[in-house]
């Protein structure tokens, strides 16, 4: 599908298992994975592999955002809102990947690889869609409103997206870190001394913490014996009568 020509010049928008070289060679790439979701505030790496025919040599590789069919996409390098976080990486032949660091909400987007190409009759340009969706996150730690001691509390350390990295997740009470690395993270049974301010973190992006959420530790009222009361009943009345 040809969206832009000038002389000797194309720009092609292909899926993964398209177009052929002259000597039969499949142009191929490979996304990895092609959904990310990572904390705010972190850094990211997008990876890819391609190969292509051999008849064609790769002059320049680059990535774009929500590329759109007949618009010259931007170099993500040239875009005044990636400068200075973001590093590219790959030997621009085979592997293509890049760094992005301190993500922020604004970094949502799907990020596609382009590449261009001289083959023995002209030079062509390659968009790979689709490419990588990334997605960005916090941490929250969902909390019951109140528990009451002996019962069961269940603390959840949440995330709008499931993250990639399969991670380790912190636990902080009142600041201090929880020897339990679970998620979610049980209090059974529940007593009066669990009360406190608890944060969730993940291993790695300590300085990404969760806000601060409350538990709330209501004490158990145990109502004493029949005979036990009246005796304290008893004993108070001699007390105030000897007084």
């Amino acid at each position: 599908m040809m969206s832009l020509r000038t002389p000797l010049l194309t720009l092609t928008l292909i899926t993964l298992f398209m177009s052929l070289g002259v000597d039969g060679t499949e142009w191929s790439v490979k996304y990895n994975p092609t959904e990310i979701c990572v904390l705010k505030g972190s850094t990211v790496f997008i990876n890819g592999t391609f190969t292509y025919p051999k008849d064609h040599e790769v002059t320049d590789t680059f990535w774009v955002i929500d590329p759109v069919k007949d618009v010259e996409s931007l170099d993500l390098y040239k875009r005044t809102e990636f400068s200075g976080r973001i590093h590219y990486l790959g030997d621009k032949q085979q592997n293509f990947s890049f760094r992005l660091s301190n993500v922020t909400n604004d970094d949502q987007h799907m990020y596609c690889f382009r590449v261009s190409v001289n083959t023995p009759v002209k030079t062509d340009k390659y968009l790979y869609y689709p490419g990588v969706q990334l997605h960005i996150t916090e941490l929250h730690v969902n909390t019951p409103p109140e528990v009451t001691e002996r019962e069961a509390a269940v603390l959840n350390c949440t995330t709008t997206c499931s993250l990639t990295d399969s991670p380790t997740f912190i636990w902080y009470k009142n600041g201090r870190p929880l020897s339990s690395s679970r998620n979610p993270l049980h209090l059974q049974p529940v007593s009066i001394e669990d009360a406190g301010s608890y944060r969730c973190a993940v291993r790695g992006y300590e300085h990404l913490p969760s806000p601060a959420q409350t538990l709330t530790v209501r004490c158990e009222f145990i109502m004493l014996p029949y005979k036990i009361e009246i005796s304290i009943m008893l004993l108070s009345i001699i007390y105030r009568h000897i007084m």
